[in-house]
């Protein structure tokens, strides 16, 4: 159990779950109080007056973010998990490159988004290296059944 725990899969989903709760919170914040955690974006300035209704698509976007994950998590492919969590990391990664364009801060823009993005690309890695691909478990079933 503790081998199959600390083995690449079982980080990887370990991180996926973590990333999938962060989401989830942070997605509430912006749902429930907008205009307070607009703050911790690392932008300058936010939408304020009727512009506020931009603030609830970041919330939705994380919500879904963390939706689409845990629907891959439970079907059980942890390698599609894997492309998955890849591809998820662009979020963060754009999200970054906005507050560096728009001269917030980069402690912000590196410290929380350039850091969740490694994070998930990091998860995704490992699950990946740590799933045999379609191919290689099929030449194994194969190999097994002719032996």
């Amino acid at each position: 159990m503790t081998k199959k725990l600390f083995s690449r899969t079982g980080i990887g989903t370990a991180i996926a779950v973590a990333i999938i709760v962060f989401a989830f919170f942070i997605g509430a914040q912006y749902l429930l109080a907008p205009v307070s955690t607009a703050s911790t974006f690392g932008v300058p300035s936010w939408p304020q007056g009727q512009g506020e209704g931009f603030l609830y698509v970041k919330g939705v976007r994380d919500v879904v973010s963390g939706l689409v994950m845990l629907a891959v998590l439970v079907a059980g492919s942890r390698r599609t998990l894997g492309w998955a969590m890849l591809a998820e990391a662009v979020t963060p990664l754009g999200d970054m490159l906005i507050v560096l364009g728009t001269g917030g801060s980069p402690a912000t823009a590196f410290g929380v988004h350039g850091a969740t993005a490694a994070v998930v690309a990091l998860g995704g890695a490992l699950l990946l290296a740590g799933s045999p691909s379609v191919a290689r478990s099929r030449n194994a079933r194969a190999a097994a059944a002719t032996a």
